[in-house]
């Protein structure tokens, strides 16, 4: 069965999302502790409760798991950039959502990020292809945010590409550079960042909605 990319022995679905989510939460402790290379899939499988051989019913090798967990913070980041962008129509407005749940799900998924920054050499030529395809996901949501806002006059002209990848860039700068950031809370950080865009982008911050 080929499930997220991957292939697995077990038929049934659900119980593989269950194990793969289990596995990954092992793992993620495992590889913050002791880093990816120097953690066995023994280990991983005794931590998750599961027999080795069991363990390779889920994944087919130690590197899954990263692709696992970087489609686990892409699953996030579509559910909550839907849910914080329905319904405005406005780009300025559009484009402050985005950026606040970007930094919000970073907050969540910190320990995740970290290790895909640190291990993504790990993942090997197709592990990479995957990640890319993610990664282009991610970008394209603030692309096309700024190519409506540059279409309706809201921004000034400027390559919607390059910019959503610097977006993003922005946004990492949280979970990576948290150890320089202690002084600072996550609201500040992502006002901060909203300021910064704004005006990068030539649109002054957006009014906020009546009643807020």
């Amino acid at each position: 069965m080929n499930h997220k990319g991957i292939e697995t022995i077990v038929k049934d679905r659900g119980l593989v999302d269950r194990r793969q989510a289990q596995i990954c939460a092992a793992a993620l402790r495992l590889f913050s502790q002791k880093g990816f290379h120097q953690t066995s899939v023994r280990e991983i499988a005794e931590a998750t409760g599961l027999g080795t051989g069991t363990l390779y019913s889920y994944i087919q090798r130690k590197e899954d798991i990263l692709t696992l967990l970087y489609r686990r913070i892409l699953a996030a980041f579509e559910a909550r950039m839907r849910e914080a962008t329905r319904g405005i129509e406005d780009p300025r407005r559009q484009l402050q959502a985005a950026l606040a749940a970007t930094l919000r799900i970073y907050d969540e998924y910190r320990d995740e990020v970290l290790l895909l920054y640190r291990e993504s050499h790990a993942v090997g030529r197709e592990g990479l292809e995957a990640l890319f395809e993610v990664d282009r996901t991610y970008v394209g949501v603030f692309r096309d945010i700024l190519g409506r806002g540059i279409q309706r006059g809201e921004f000034r002209a400027l390559d919607p590409d390059l910019h959503a990848v610097c977006i993003l860039f922005l946004c990492a700068v949280w979970p990576l550079k948290r150890w320089n950031l202690k002084a600072y809370t996550l609201d500040t950080v992502t006002r901060a960042l909203a300021t910064l865009l704004m005006d990068g982008v030539g649109g002054r911050s957006a009014p906020a909605p009546a009643g807020e």
